[in-house]
């Protein structure tokens, strides 16, 4: 079982040797790229896949990167893909670029779109992190605190991400939480945030300063089918 990666440059499925794009490409120059990172489940089945594709349009249409690509399309590829790596179950990273071009900012320079998918076996958590939780820091990092960078869109630049994890390392901790510019708790570097307080399921609201998670929505769902109650408001 092994790495397996789709490049759209190639209409290949390759191994992890081969799998090289262009120094050009805007992915790599600028992070000028939108990704979903999905699972599969009893082989290359999709778990949320249909909610994963809307929500990398969604981000895709938010920065101007056009998807060229059916859904269809899409999901065949990932899941040839997962399938080449021989594990059955995968995590799987769906990456447009806005392409090549020369040096410059400028996006209309770009050529046509890079589609890279990479597959791996799924890779679960010990279970005894279950049990004893991780340490989390509050970091400063702001998504958005620029007022450019769209919080709501899955982009590749994720330097403030990065930057909130090098923090927490520092100071001991696994993780960090990342703060709106109003100073409320958002999300995790690579997660969304709940708590329960006072017996509700309590997690931030979807109000622009945060990515809305697919599992976010899964988790608030699965709370109101059991009857727990749930709240959206800022921690």
């Amino acid at each position: 079982m092994s790495v397996r990666v789709y490049l759209s440059t190639e209409d290949a499925v390759v191994g992890e040797a081969d799998a090289k794009i262009s120094v050009f490409d805007r992915g790599f120059l600028f992070g000028d790229a939108v990704f979903e990172t999905l699972r599969t489940v009893a082989g290359p089945r999709l778990l949320d896949g249909a909610a994963h594709l809307e929500r990398l349009r969604r981000s895709a249409g938010r920065v101007g990167i056009d998807v060229p690509w059916a859904d269809d399309t899409l999901e065949d590829v990932v899941r040839r893909t997962c399938v080449a790596t021989g594990a059955d179950e995968h995590q799987a990273r769906v990456i447009v670029t806005r392409g090549q071009g020369p040096l410059l900012l400028d996006p209309r320079t770009a050529t046509r779109p890079t589609l890279v998918v990479i597959a791996k076996p799924l890779s679960l958590p010990d279970p005894a992190v279950y049990r004893r939780g991780l340490d989390v820091v509050i970091v400063g990092t702001a998504r958005s605190a620029d007022g450019l960078l769209d919080a709501t869109v899955k982009s590749a630049n994720y330097l403030a991400n990065v930057q909130a994890l090098r923090i927490a390392a520092e100071r001991g901790a696994d993780d960090a939480l990342l703060c709106s510019p109003r100073g409320t708790v958002t999300e995790g570097a690579t997660s969304n945030v709940f708590c329960v307080v006072a017996g509700r399921l309590v997690t931030p609201p979807l109000d622009g300063s945060l990515l809305p998670g697919i599992t976010r929505g899964v988790v608030c769902d699965l709370a109101r089918r059991l009857g727990l109650a749930v709240e959206e408001r800022p921690l």
